[in-house]
């Protein structure tokens, strides 16, 4: 007799282990922002279906596609213009990544950013092509400088042809910029933040008058098209009125969770449905997590939704 309720025992556990279905969740790496969102957002899919064993791992935004691509993981944190890069199969990739599917976007955006002195003159256009400007950019290899190159070359400029023309470019960190634009050493700043940024801030507290510019509409539609950046939006009031003066249209690098195509669709409908219904809690986890809303976060995605992701924003009416 209890060599059978053993066997029993035994068999339930073996059944209940069995059922259990693992996902890796790729985030960035340790002690940065994207792993602590993954690992509450992986909490909340656990505790709505608990047969479903999500594992958060170290990764990055360019590697993360790939790992999923390889089938290394089934879900992860990733940027939207290079996740449609990934799928496309430019560069930063070599081939298309046809297993990147999304489960939504927007879920922490960083806006791009376009100061100026209030003295001077030019838009960002205008700082791109006029002769003898001062501009600050963060450092080569950074996304953001990435960004400006693509931004100069729509503009069909370069640094070199800046230069040229007798600009002054300064690469540098957050602080640095902030440093040289209160020295005079630079009048425009090229930079991405999520909201509010502390950079702005830091300059809306000092000495030097400064406002914040919308992007060129032509520029934010070419990003958006060309390399899969988001339409962004500064809110009006996020700054003190000194830097700001109303709502600011600008491209945006928006968080986007990606996840397998192979991924089972009742899989992907379970972990997206759980996000969708505890929005509430995303503001504990991570504050620039309260910016993503369900209402949008299925049409802002630049890459394919993945069915199941399609499946639970239209059962709970987010999507027609």
């Amino acid at each position: 007799m209890k060599a059978a309720m053993a066997l029993a025992v035994s068999t339930g556990l073996g059944l209940s282990q069995a059922s259990a279905e693992t996902l890796e969740w790729t985030a960035g790496q340790l002690g940065g922002g994207w792993y602590g969102m993954a690992g509450g957002l992986a909490n909340i899919v656990k505790e709505a279906y608990p047969e479903l064993d999500v594992r958060v791992v170290p990764g990055g935004g360019k590697d993360n596609p790939s790992k999923l691509q390889a089938g290394l993981s089934q879900i992860g944190m990733g940027l939207g213009f290079l996740a449609f890069a990934a799928v496309k199969g430019t560069d930063p990739y070599d081939k298309p990544h046809d297993k990147v599917a999304a489960i939504g976007s927007d879920f922490s955006p960083s806006p791009f950013h376009f100061l100026r002195a209030k003295d001077a003159p030019l838009d960002l256009k205008g700082a791109l092509t006029t002769p003898g400007v001062k501009l600050g950019v963060t450092k080569s290899g950074s996304v953001e400088e990435l960004t400006f190159q693509r931004s100069m070359a729509f503009y069909d400029t370069s640094y070199d042809k800046m230069r040229a023309a007798g600009s002054t470019i300064v690469n540098g960190s957050y602080q640095e910029l902030v440093d040289a634009f209160k020295d005079g050493q630079i009048d425009y700043m090229f930079i991405a933040l999520g909201l509010p940024g502390a950079a702005v801030i830091e300059i809306a507290e000092g000495r030097r008058p400064a406002e914040l510019l919308s992007f060129p509409e032509d520029l934010t539609a070419h990003l958006n098209a060309t390399y899969g950046y988001g339409k962004g939006k500064i809110p009006a009031g996020t700054y003190s009125a000194s830097v700001q003066s109303g709502d600011l249209s600008v491209p945006a690098m928006d968080t986007v969770i990606i996840i397998s195509a192979d991924v089972p669709e009742e899989t992907a409908y379970k972990v997206t449905k759980a996000l969708l219904q505890h929005t509430d809690k995303f503001g504990a986890i991570h504050k620039s997590l309260t910016a993503f809303d369900p209402k949008t976060g299925w049409s802002n995605v630049v890459i394919p939704l993945h069915p199941g992701a399609t499946r639970a924003y239209k059962e709970l009416g987010y999507m027609p």
